[in-house]
């Protein structure tokens, strides 16, 4: 899943994603991940480490220095689920209309725990991979940190002069 702040719209938009059925064949989104890097800019990858250490490990290995692990227990979620929650209510956030990711949400929800809100499945026999993926993708994307400071930024790579853009 890929999410972007749409410079004119002023909102996180959902972009470029892929769901598997299960059971996933974990090689496989590393290749799509190589594969959508080859056309867009990335500027970060999170990723749960207790499913996705191994092709993180092959990624680094290829030079790919925008990998951020979030463990799904820890409160780093919390915050994760807290910002797609506060898109989702200021409806800051544009998710596309594929079916696949509409069922995936409507298998979700927000539950309020002590320490914060969490993502949680509904009914435990219906994924939310997308969704976790997207909550990700969100919160790298609603990040301030600007990508010119990103590890992955390559200024030959990633900047147009004026006499290319006319």
């Amino acid at each position: 899943m890929g999410a972007y702040r749409h410079p004119l719209w002023k909102k996180v938009v959902w972009s470029c994603w892929r769901t598997w059925e299960p059971p996933v064949h974990i090689p496989a989104i590393g290749e799509y991940i190589r594969s959508v890097m080859a056309w867009r800019s990335v500027v970060g990858i999170w990723y749960d480490p207790t499913q996705w250490a191994a092709e993180a490990q092959k990624l680094e290995e290829e030079g790919v220095r925008c990998l951020h692990e979030v463990t799904q227990t820890g409160t780093y979620m919390i915050t994760i689920a807290t910002n797609l929650q506060t898109l989702c209510q200021r409806n800051d956030i544009l998710i596309p209309k594929d079916p696949q990711l509409r069922n995936q949400l409507s298998w979700c929800a927000i539950k309020s725990t002590e320490m914060g809100p969490r993502i949680v499945k509904s009914r435990q026999s219906r994924p939310i991979d997308a969704i976790i993926a997207g909550s990700m993708a969100t919160w790298g994307a609603s990040q301030d940190a600007g990508h010119l400071a990103q590890k992955s930024f390559d200024a030959t790579k990633h900047l147009a002069t004026v006499e290319d853009l006319v």
